[in-house]
């Protein structure tokens, strides 16, 4: 593995942490406050399974989730700012501001060329960083 696939792995592992974090501080907020609901391990499961295929290499899901991410951060910025839960209060809208910038980060971070280049690798081939190939 090249310099450049390496770096994708560290790029790659660092959102994988970031999001698994996340989602089980999402998951012990919700038990917390005895909100959980059964549709909360859907939404966990899927997110692991999604970045299980990121990280063995499918294109498709690196693709997905990166979109995903970007689409995410662009509602949150723009419900932090049309939302009349956020006017004036501006931890609120600090608080959107962050989840978007997390989004961009993850999306830019998967649609990076060290991403295609480590998922190259990881299938074990010297595919383009814009093939559509999964393992």
């Amino acid at each position: 593995m090249d310099g450049k696939a390496r770096l994708g792995q560290w790029v790659l592992l660092a959102i994988i942490v970031v999001s698994a974090l996340s989602e089980l501080a999402l998951v012990g907020l919700s038990v917390q406050t005895g909100r959980f609901k059964g549709s909360q391990i859907g939404r966990v499961l899927l997110t692991g399974w999604l970045l299980w295929r990121v990280w063995d290499g499918a294109a498709w899901a690196r693709w997905l989730v990166a979109v995903l991410s970007l689409v995410a951060a662009v509602f949150a910025v723009a419900l932090g700012i049309a939302s009349p839960a956020a006017e004036g209060r501006p931890e609120v809208m600090a608080l959107m501001v962050g989840v978007g910038a997390v989004g961009v980060a993850f999306g830019v971070g998967l649609a990076s060329p060290w991403v295609g280049a480590y998922q190259a690798a990881r299938r074990g081939r010297p595919d383009s960083v814009f093939s559509s190939g999964d393992s």
